[in-house]
């Protein structure tokens, strides 16, 4: 079982490219031949009015040009002779072809990274006079629709050119959730799509009277969530009888109606604190009650809260259907790494509920050892809304934990709106609203948690709130080795190379970890001189990681027991524990090599690679590099963080892929 950022590269794509690997040198059939001779590549690019779908056509035009390249190419005006040939001087008095692809290139990226997926496209116009006004009419419309095809002949793929249907578990549920979706564009290796609007374009007028057209277009799943966090309500009657007109409410202002609604209906029941469902789920919950109690004396007053499953829900319902799209972040997709004694450093803004299986995540008490806290009298626990009885499972399980089952204080959300429109750029949306939010459950969770509004990898208009260090350990992942290094496999299948390392500031003590990790707790830093170490000095590492995975225990359990004796809302106990907690996440197990297999952390290098054009890597796969110094073949796996599609003027597809070392050990996968 693979997981977004942590997969297995098609085994189609795998056959193929050791096939491709072999043409030419172990391998000198007719087949692989016609595979080194007969790679050109055709593009076609379609315009819509509107988003396409299946049943979509594309636009109507004078000219038809709002479908370029493909087999247009091969008739009408871009042939001589015939009534619309170039040469009949009524129909091109210049005698010159209609517009013409020049080059393409299409970016897809692992956007968690503040990457976009785009594509850029260079068009020559050739006869001006006859083609200006349609081409600027249809391909210099920001917001514009397009779809982009490339597509190899058959005889550029060597071995079965369908893709293997075992995908992964995100992609197999979302095509339930989108039965608008052509899975069959998904499926061959020697076609690929690109779905997105123009946002973007420019006009360079050439000697000889023709005119180069570039323009950029962006993914389309990257304008969705830029909408902004206001919603246009029904209208309603006010208390005149006369119809209200231009209402505008702000996420907020209609989520917290909705919550009061709930709670009054709650209340006629007599029930005043509660844990409520919705919709038979197991993640889309309101929780109301009073957060915690005091001894005997006063108490905090009431406090309402809303799952992150449920505000997501909310988002998609209210705002993203409003342009055909929606956010999925459930708990049967979007998972998290379990840590058994993570807890929020801030409960009363987000909150790791105990649920009906009564974890601790939500109970804050001197976790260490129950004989020294009896001992030594720290026997005081601070339970999060003892008076609720709940209704969901809790925040996690004996194998993973669910962000989606996060619960947010409503004034938190309030805040984080209030906070995104005042701030320059002001641009309150949906994106800059959920970077705002990842970023608290971030720093409240010492960064086990961090969010990201991704792309799923295979279906265009699926979006995903989905935690990025979540790469299961225990997932059964080979990684891919590529041949790449004719002299050491006999075979290779890539046209360039190279791996560079690149050191942020944020991990610059990393440099001084190599010696010793008392440098800093980051993952990098933490786990560099480990990686970078003999077999005896691993040992003594690792004896000393065990001292470090106590000393963390105490101190959090200490800062667990400060924030019992303190308001919840104390700041200075808040911040102790957000630091606390991110030193925890790093040396939460005593054992070195399961702390790395948990997190995989992203290594400061980068790796690039070129070779033919092929559809089916996604980002997230795993892949290894036998020409490697050894030290990075046993302690690193590279993992797909973009890729770029591109077809060059001569019709040559390539396909570049960028990946980024994830820190393992040799022998667990």
């Amino acid at each position: 079982m693979s997981t977004l950022f942590y997969s297995q590269v098609n085994t189609s794509v795998q056959n193929e490219l050791i096939a491709r690997g072999s043409a030419g040198v172990g391998d000198r059939s007719t087949k692989a031949m016609d595979y080194m001779l007969g790679k050109i590549t055709n593009v076609e690019i379609q315009a819509f009015d509107s988003k396409p779908k299946p049943g979509i056509k594309i636009m109507p035009t004078e000219r038809g040009y709002a479908l370029l390249g493909g087999a247009s190419v091969l008739g009408n005006s871009y042939m001589p002779s015939g009534v619309d040939g170039y040469l009949n001087d009524k129909i091109r008095p210049s005698n010159r072809i209609p517009p013409i692809i020049t080059d393409v290139s299409i970016a897809i990226n692992d956007q968690s990274k503040s990457y976009i997926n785009k594509a850029s496209v260079s068009i020559l116009i050739l006869d001006a006079d006859a083609d200006l006004e349609e081409m600027e009419m249809i391909y210099c419309k920001p917001g514009r629709y397009l779809r982009i095809k490339y597509a190899h002949p058959d005889n550029a793929i060597l071995t079965d050119p369908l893709l293997d249907t075992v995908g992964l578990p995100t992609s197999d549920y979302l095509l339930t959730q989108f039965p608008d979706v052509d899975s069959s564009n998904l499926l061959k290796m020697n076609e690929f799509y690109f779905q997105g609007r123009i946002s973007t374009f420019s006009f360079s007028y050439n000697s000889d009277g023709s005119i180069a057209l570039t323009f950029e277009a962006i993914g389309t799943s990257n304008t969705y969530a830029d909408i902004q966090v206001y919603i246009k309500n029904d209208k309603e009657t006010s208390e005149t009888g006369e119809k209200q007109t231009n209402q505008i409410g702000n996420l907020y202002t209609l989520l917290d109606t909705e919550v009061k609604n709930i709670i009054t209906a709650k209340n006629k029941d007599n029930i005043t604190e509660f844990e409520f469902l919705s919709n038979g789920t197991t993640d889309q919950g309101i929780l109301n009650g009073i957060p915690y109690t005091i001894g005997n004396t006063t108490t905090p007053g009431t406090e309402r809260m809303v799952s992150l499953g449920y505000l997501i829900q909310f988002i998609s319902s209210k705002l993203m259907e409003q342009v055909g799209a929606n956010i999925t972040c459930n708990d049967t997709i979007c998972k998290s790494n379990l840590y058994s004694k993570l807890i929020s450093a801030d409960s009363q803004k987000i909150l790791l509920w105990r649920g009906k299986a009564d974890i601790m995540s939500s109970t804050y008490y001197f976790d260490h050892s129950a004989e020294v806290a009896k001992s030594s009298g720290l026997i005081d626990k601070r339970i999060m809304f003892p008076n609720v009885k709940p209704e969901s499972p809790g925040f996690s399980d004996n194998e993973d934990s669910y962000p989606s089952r996060i619960y947010i204080n409503l004034e938190e959300i309030k805040s984080i709106i209030e906070t995104i429109e005042k701030q320059e750029p002001k641009e309150p949306t949906i994106k800059n609203f959920l970077i705002k939010l990842s970023e608290t459950i971030r720093i409240n969770t010492g960064d086990a948690i961090n969010l990201a509004l991704v792309q799923d990898p295979l279906i265009p208009d699926a979006l995903l709130y989905y935690d990025v260090n979540y790469v299961k350990s225990n997932v059964n992942v080979n990684e891919f080795t590529l041949p790449a290094f004719a002299t050491k496999t006999g075979r290779s299948v890539v046209r360039e190379f190279s791996l560079t390392s690149n050191v942020p500031n944020t991990v610059k003590n990393m440099i001084f970890g190599i010696d010793s990790w008392d440098t800093g707790t980051q993952k990098q830093t933490a786990y560099n001189p480990y990686i970078y170490a003999d077999a005896e000095t691993r040992s003594r590492l690792a004896e000393e990681w065990k001292l470090k995975y106590t000393s963390t225990s105490i101190d959090l359990a200490d800062k667990k027991y400060e924030y019992v004796q303190k308001p919840a809302n104390d700041p200075q106990v808040i911040a102790d524990l957000q630091s606390v907690l991110k030193k925890y996440v790093t040396y939460f197990t005593p054992n070195i090599e399961a702390s790395i297999q948990t997190s995989k952390a992203i290594f400061p290098m980068e790796l690039e690679f070129t070779i033919d054009g092929i559809n089916g890597l996604k980002y997230g796969d795993v892949l290894g590099f036998d020409g490697l110094p050894r030290r990075y073949t046993e302690s690193f796996v590279f993992a797909i963080m973009g890729i770029t599609q591109a077809v060059s003027t001569d019709g040559q597809w390539t396909t570049q892929v960028r990946c980024v070392p994830r820190v393992r050990i040799k022998g667990n996968s």
